[in-house]
């Protein structure tokens, strides 16, 4: 009795929380208040309860291991919880600010050759050649988005290397101090933790458990990427020197034994840095992954993406409270947000009469919203467990103009899988919403992999994509231009590897200088790359910045894509096999999608009960006496 009234106390603050979130909680005032008191008479009780043994870390259900950890710990180490949630949000604030940008090149046509009239359009004056006080005919905002369209598009060499230098040039000294600062709050708070770096005490949960693991498993996939990545980096430079006819001049490889690798056991290339992410474009045919759009209209493909993913883990979605005002205005969500049921299919082809088990909704909100003062109406990106049976999800895709209809890229279908994914997984899970939250990152997030592998494949993309004029679906050959290569997977290395290394035993943030962190960062990236470091370069303008905030649990990702591997193709687990993953027989989706198999996946990954209170138990301050 105690454990469930505990834990419904803590699902109901849980969901208060949620809710808050969503930007559904006011007065500000009044909901600070209220979530103080709650929050201490929470405590109060977990702490009578484990004073009169009726908690139990490790062992009582529906009590998350955080919580106690909070209660167990001194009341300075719960000020350095709250330093290190602080320092955190000063160093993603940078990030961001990084990240978007901040100062204009003013550059004409003969400056951006290569990108279509699509792509520069943005960066013009709506009002053309009236526009008489601009500099030049195209304004280009220096920011991430700017720095990819031209790095991977452009054939002049010069203007690729001035956004890729201004761009860089963004991440100053401000992102180092705030990177340094939570690096060291981390490591002191793994220290009274009982962990010797942040790195082990965040691994712990995970199937590689420590930092050293960890490192082993990347190198491992490293080395055995090195053949496809050779063939790679040739085909790179032959259609680059083909397409600009001249690179950087200098030296711009990496020379063997660079960066701790052994001399002639990895791949390198004389590409300069600035010039990379061209040459890849052209290897990848990324210019065609615009083209593709046309075929992701968001009216007709979203259903047969719902189905898709309903056939993959048996489950049918059906829209519910369809988006009429006056329906929502009963029930309180936002027009743009897409109600639906999803009732169980287990074991056969979805059912949809009155007897048929419904596992709850799902709140599929498609555009972001701001407020009158341009804020962020939902602070939140991606899934989330509202409560058991209801799922929402928030994926801040940009609106189409009034009487458009919306085209998504292929980049926000994968990302609508995989959220999908986590959200059918949120309403199949059968423990507590605190249960689910000490779930280890590679148990949470291998349904959702495997959602987006799904979609990904061109038989699966063959399923769901039409245009949306002609209504056909799409050429293989341009099908096959959003597929994931190796290249993917060498840039997630490249982050994921910064992100572990900096919180690893081998750097000591407190003994170092800004200047030393992004030096050290350097070298972490550069030892999973192929191309010498630009020396305006730093990893935290790329995916890096976002993970060293999130911490060094990315390789839960890492974890998830070798067993999805494993799970699609029935092979020991290895590294993603580029080749296998194309998937070209219709036949290996009809299996992926049959009744048997997702039987199969739901049995072993959403219907399995893991122990949610594992957590608990391998936390060192909680497994002693209170």
């Amino acid at each position: 009795d105690t454990e469930g009234r505990l834990s419904r106390f803590g699902e109901l603050l849980k969901f208060g929380g949620a809710m808050n979130r969503l930007g559904a909680m006011g007065p500000t005032m009044l909901r600070g208040t209220c979530f103080k008191a709650a929050g201490r008479w929470y405590e109060e009780c977990l702490k009578q309860g484990l004073a009169q043994g009726l908690v139990v870390p490790g062992a009582t259900r529906g009590v998350p291991a955080t919580a106690l950890l909070h209660i167990r710990v001194e009341s300075s180490t719960n000020e350095l919880f709250e330093r290190e949630r602080a320092d955190c949000q000063k160093f993603h604030v940078a990030v961001q600010k990084g990240l978007a940008g901040s100062g204009h090149l003013h550059l004409g046509d003969d400056d951006l050759t290569g990108l279509t009239d699509r792509m520069k359009s943005i960066w013009a004056s709506s009002l053309g050649n009236a526009a008489v006080w601009r500099k030049t005919k195209y304004k280009v905002p220096v920011g991430r988005d700017a720095n990819n369209k031209i790095g991977a598009f452009c054939q002049n060499p010069q203007t690729r290397a001035r956004i890729f230098e201004a761009y860089y040039a963004g991440f100053g000294h401000e992102v180092d101090d705030a990177a340094l600062q939570l690096l060291r709050t981390r490591r002191e708070l793994a220290g009274r933790l009982g962990f010797a770096t942040w790195a082990d005490y965040e691994l712990r949960p995970l199937a590689v458990g420590d930092a050293a693991s960890a490192h082993r498993l990347m190198d491992q996939c490293w080395r055995d990427a090195q053949p496809t990545l050779t063939a790679y980096l040739r085909r790179m430079e032959s259609l680059g020197a083909g397409a600009t006819g001249a690179f950087s001049p200098q030296m711009a490889g990496r020379a063997p034994g660079a960066a701790g690798v052994a001399p002639g056991s990895s791949a390198s290339s004389r590409i300069a840095h600035v010039d990379e992410a061209f040459c890849r474009a052209l290897v990848t045919r990324e210019a065609d992954t615009w083209r593709l759009a046309e075929y992701f209209p968001a009216n007709s493909c979203l259903p047969r993406l719902l189905d898709l993913v309903g056939r993959a883990y048996s489950v049918h979605f059906r829209e519910v409270h369809k988006p009429e005002t006056l329906s929502r205005l009963v029930n309180g969500w936002h027009k743009s947000v897409r109600v639906y049921e999803v009732i169980d299919g287990q074991g056969g082809a979805p059912l949809a009469s009155a007897s048929a088990r419904r596992l709850g909704h799902v709140y599929l909100d498609l555009y972001g919203r701001t407020s009158f003062l341009g804020r962020p109406q939902v602070a939140l990106a991606g899934a989330l467990r509202l409560c058991p049976g209801h799922a929402y999800i928030s994926m801040n895709f940009g609106e189409p103009g009034m009487g458009q209809n919306k085209l998504f890229n292929p980049e926000e279908m994968v990302a609508m899988a995989h959220e999908l994914g986590h959200a059918i997984h949120m309403l199949c899970h059968m423990g507590s919403p605190h249960d689910w939250d000490d779930l280890p990152l590679d148990v949470k997030e291998l349904p959702s992999t495997l959602a987006e592998t799904i979609a990904l494949q061109p038989g699966a993309v063959a399923q769901y994509a039409r245009h949306y004029s002609k209504g056909e679906p799409p050429p293989e050959g341009l099908v096959r231009s959003c597929q994931r290569d190796l290249s993917f997977f060498v840039r997630y290395l490249q982050s994921a590897h910064v992100a572990l290394g900096l919180h690893s035993e081998a750097f000591d943030p407190h003994s170092a200088t800004p200047e030393e962190l992004r030096r050290t960062a350097v070298e972490l990236w550069q030892r999973y790359s192929p191309v010498a470091a630009n020396h305006a370069f730093t990893p935290f303008g790329e995916e890096a910045g976002i993970y060293v905030a999130a911490g060094p649990t990315h390789i839960a990702y890492l974890l998830c894509y070798l067993r999805v591997d494993a799970i699609l193709y029935g092979r020991k687990v290895g590294p993603p096999n580029s080749a296998a993953s194309s998937a070209r027989s219709g036949e290996t989706i009809k299996k992926w999608l049959s009744p048997q198999f997702s039987s199969q996946v739901r049995a072993q990954l959403l219907d399995r009960d893991f122990p949610g209170s594992r957590l608990a138990s391998l936390l060192p301050p909680l497994q002693g006496s209170p």
